[in-house]
């Protein structure tokens, strides 16, 4: 199967980070700056940012707050663009735990950060990892934004790319197609989003095709 066009959901994270915390004190403008130099690609300042607001945060706020754990999503985000991943998972995973200690474990910033963790567990190969917590990410969203908004688009859009990755192809084209109707309807067609899944779905109509092969896919699927 030819390589799809994807995209992560990693660098959607900057917006969230910027705007998720309403405090006005000294941390968050470090966090700002730090999510501006991840925007730029300047890893090396976004992480030294990122750890001076980390430090504060903690300090004004305490290490259990709901809003110290943008600042893990960013180092997470730095440790990704400098390609040590472990750092990745290590700081995504304490940003789920304090989100689920302070949010509960059903709020959307956790169906977000599942989201971000599910992506990074894609670019891995984990391909079973990645599609437990994506499946959990969507449920969440849904019950918390609704099944039309984008980001729920988006969600069924991670989840079609996993299937995908794991040869089930007609559940994957099944998922793109669910997530071009979201996003076209919000987002329109000229979208480069909405682009982006419509190049993906033809690929894998092409990929489902000779027709004598998709009841082979389809049974497969089933099972």
């Amino acid at each position: 199967m030819r390589k799809l066009i994807t995209t992560t959901a990693f660098f959607s994270l900057i917006m969230f980070i910027s705007i998720g915390c309403t405090d006005d004190r000294d941390w968050i403008t470090l966090q700002r700056e730090a999510a501006k130099s991840l925007e730029n690609g300047d890893f090396v300042e976004a992480e030294t940012l990122a750890k001076k607001a980390l430090t504060k945060a903690e300090n004004s706020i305490g290490k259990s707050h709901a809003d110290v754990a943008h600042v893990h999503n960013t180092l997470a985000m730095v440790a990704y663009g400098k390609k040590e991943h472990d750092q990745v998972e290590t700081h995504h995973l304490q940003a789920l735990a304090i989100q689920e200690q302070a949010l509960g474990e059903d709020n959307l910033e956790v169906g977000r950060t599942l989201t971000y963790l599910g992506d990074f567990f894609l670019s891995q190969n984990k391909l079973d990892e990645a599609v437990d917590i994506h499946e959990r990410a969507h449920k969440i969203l849904v019950s918390t934004i609704g099944d039309q908004h984008p980001d729920v688009g988006r969600s069924i859009n991670n989840l079609a790319r996993l299937y995908a990755a794991q040869s089930r192809l007609t559940k994957a084209a099944s998922h793109h197609a669910q997530a071009l109707a979201i996003l076209e309807s919000s987002l329109g067609s000229d979208d480069p989003e909405v682009k982006m899944v419509v190049e993906n779905l033809a690929a894998l109509y092409s990929d489902i095709v000779p027709s004598e092969n998709t009841d082979t896919l389809q049974s497969a699927e089933t099972q």
